[in-house]
């Protein structure tokens, strides 16, 4: 029998845990995202470069029929620059199967992009001091057929790709200000 890490487990959002801070947002296909934060509200400080720069732990409902793979991004709203925009995190390969999303940790088997940064993986929130504060989109994408990506492919790209294979997306918000 395996053994459970309850300490990586309490850092799960979960639907049950919206009244303390925790949010949802509920996209296309009934899909439901949740994040450590409520939607619209701040990023907290350890998903940033002010803090530990690690992924945050995500949790979803179960996809629509026929979905193949999971996607997800956390793109900076407020730094699109025409039609580029500015990629923190963009993963795909995750096993519809799955629930959740471990704090800081990549899946088995997902894909990597290389994010606005040239670095392939998350790279939090980091607007420049003094602006407003930033808004960023994690965005889930239920996928028809496997990504076949590559580990390095350039986030702009494999969002594109993603787009066009999505069956659905739902996507919360949260801002970061220096």
């Amino acid at each position: 029998m395996a053994t459970v890490d309850t300490g990586t487990l309490s850092s799960l959002p979960i639907a049950a845990n919206t009244a303390d801070g925790g949010g949802a947002a509920v996209g296309t296909a009934g899909l439901q995202l949740f994040a450590p934060w409520a939607d619209g509200a701040p990023i907290d400080v350890r998903y940033t470069c002010d803090g530990d720069d690690i992924s945050p732990a995500v949790s979803w409902s179960a996809p629509p029929a026929g979905t193949i793979e999971l996607a997800f991004s956390l793109v900076d709203a407020s730094a699109a620059s025409g039609d580029q925009s500015l990629a923190h995190w963009v993963i795909a390969g995750v096993d519809p199967a799955e629930v959740s999303l471990i704090e800081g940790q990549v899946p088995l088997g997902a894909i990597q992009a290389t994010n606005s940064f040239n670095t392939a993986g998350w790279t939090g929130p980091c607007p420049p001091p003094g602006e407003p504060a930033h808004v960023y989109r994690l965005t889930m994408y239920a996928l028809n057929q496997q990504s076949e990506l590559a580990d390095g492919t350039p986030a702009d790209e494999m969002l594109d790709y993603i787009a066009d294979i999505s069956l659905g997306s739902t996507e919360l918000t949260g801002t970061y200000q220096r």
